[in-house]
């Protein structure tokens, strides 16, 4: 639910006649804030699209097709002529899209966001290959004598 005349970014994931990409201004993203997100995202999204995001919740076990799955290209890939903004993801959650039903008077304007915030940063941890990481430094108890 927002409010009725509030055409803010942060109200309606729009900017304009196009759908924002990233967080509004009056949003700070930090471990708290995604934490958040994911508590949320677990509460009500999950049981479509599944806890890591990949469209396998329990629902698709049943004959629900096509469940969104978050790593497909029009959710994380930018180059997709289709790629879904922030905004747009948010006016989905609100509103609702196909067979998701709307969420708006369900799930806060924040905590939307929040969501929003997490399914990136699930996004992100699933792009991370391994080497982004760097290797475990040596102990000195795997030294050999």
């Amino acid at each position: 639910f927002s409010f009725p005349g509030d055409s803010s970014y942060y109200n309606t994931g729009s900017l304009g006649d196009f759908w924002g990409h990233g967080m509004p201004e009056e949003i700070e993203v930090d471990a708290a804030f995604i934490e958040r997100g994911r508590e949320r995202y677990n509460i009500s999204c999950a049981i479509c699209h599944g806890e890591s995001g990949n469209g396998q919740g329990v629902v698709s076990k049943y004959g629900l097709a096509n469940i969104a799955n978050f790593y497909a290209a029009p959710f994380s890939d930018p180059a997709d002529p289709m790629f879904r903004n922030d905004g747009d993801m948010f006016s989905t959650i609100t509103n609702g899209k196909g067979l998701m039903g709307s969420y708006g008077s369900n799930i806060t304007v924040k905590d939307r966001w929040a969501i929003i915030a997490y399914i990136r940063t699930l996004q992100k941890s699933a792009a991370a290959n391994s080497g982004d990481v760097a290797p475990a430094p040596a102990t000195a108890a795997a030294k050999p004598e």
